[in-house]
C-alpha cells in the first residue's frame, strides 16, 4: 500500500467555502446529450466527483448518498435540489457510466433529478476540481485513484456552501446542508423546517451537523430572564395591591 497523505481525503472548507464553479463547463450525460453545469443550477445542487471504473469507494459513496436521500422528508429531489455525479477520469464515457449505474441499481426514485456525466473537454477536469479544493491522484502502485468521498453542496448560483462526507452523514445532515445551500431562498412551507435547522450548527471537526449547545444555552438564559422578570412584576403588583387594601 502506498503512503497516503490523509489530507487528500478532506476539502479545506476554510479556503474553499464560497468558491464559485463555472456554469459554462460543458458536460455529457448518460444519454450522450451535452449540457452545461448551469443547467443543473438555479436550485441547490449536490455534486459528487467520482470515476465510473472504480470498483470500490465510488460505488459506496454514491450508494450512501442514495440511501440517505431515500430517508429524507420535507424536501423533494428535482423540485428542491438536484444531484449530479461527474467523473474526473478522462477515460470514462457512456459505456462506463452505464455499467456504474447498472451495478448500483440506484436513483430509480429520483424522478430524473440525479444525473451522471463526464466532462466534454478533458482539459477542464483538473481546473474544475481545483476550484473547489477537490484533490485526487492516480496511484500506479495501487492502480486506483485516491480522492475525497465528498458530497459538495452548491448554492443556486454555483457557490460551494457545505461539504459532507460519505459514511459520516445521516439524512438530517443532508437536509440541513440543502437548507444551507438554499442561501435564504425558502418556500413558505419550509419556514418551520428552516427554524428547526437553526438549532443545529456544522461541526467542522466531525464533518456533520450537531445540536447548537450555545444556542440552547442562550435561549434557556433568555427564557429564564423573561420568567424571572415576569415573576418580579407579578410579585410587585400583588405587594402593591396589599398595601392599598
Amino acid at each position: 500500500m502506498s503512503d497516503i497523505d490523509p489530507s487528500i481525503f478532506q476539502i479545506d472548507e476554510t479556503q474553499f467555502l464560497g468558491s464559485k464553479v463555472s456554469g459554462d463547463i460543458q458536460l455529457i450525460d448518460e444519454q450522450g446529450q451535452e449540457f452545461k453545469l448551469s443547467d443543473k443550477l438555479g436550485k441547490p445542487l449536490i455534486l459528487v466527483l467520482s470515476y465510473y471504473t472504480c470498483d470500490g469507494s465510488c460505488s459506496v459513496i454514491n450508494q450512501d448518498l442514495n440511501a440517505q436521500l431515500a430517508d429524507i422528508s420535507g424536501i423533494t429531489p428535482g423540485e428542491d435540489f438536484n444531484v449530479l455525479t461527474i467523473s474526473f477520469d478522462e477515460h470514462d464515457g457512456l459505456d462506463s457510466i452505464g455499467v456504474f449505474k447498472q451495478h448500483l441499481k440506484m436513483t430509480e426514485n429520483m424522478n430524473g433529478a440525479w444525473s451522471f456525466a463526464t466532462f466534454k473537454n478533458k482539459d477542464e477536469i483538473k481546473p474544475f476540481a481545483d476550484s473547489i479544493g477537490f484533490n485526487y491522484f492516480w496511484s500506479p502502485q495501487d492502480r486506483t485513484f485516491f480522492h475525497p468521498g465528498a458530497f459538495m453542496f452548491l448554492t443556486p448560483e454555483g457557490r460551494l456552501a457545505r461539504v459532507l462526507y460519505a459514511l459520516n452523514t445521516e439524512p438530517q445532515d443532508i437536509k440541513l446542508a440543502v437548507f444551507d445551500a438554499k442561501a435564504g431562498e425558502f418556500k413558505p412551507g419550509e419556514i418551520i423546517d428552516f427554524a428547526v435547522s437553526l438549532c443545529y450548527s456544522y461541526n467542522y471537526a466531525e464533518g456533520k451537523y450537531t445540536v447548537s449547545i450555545p444556542l440552547f444555552v442562550g435561549v434557556g438564559a433568555l427564557s429564564l430572564g423573561v420568567s424571572s422578570f415576569a415573576v418580579s412584576v407579578l410579585f410587585f403588583r400583588r405587594r402593591k395591591r396589599g398595601r392599598l387594601s
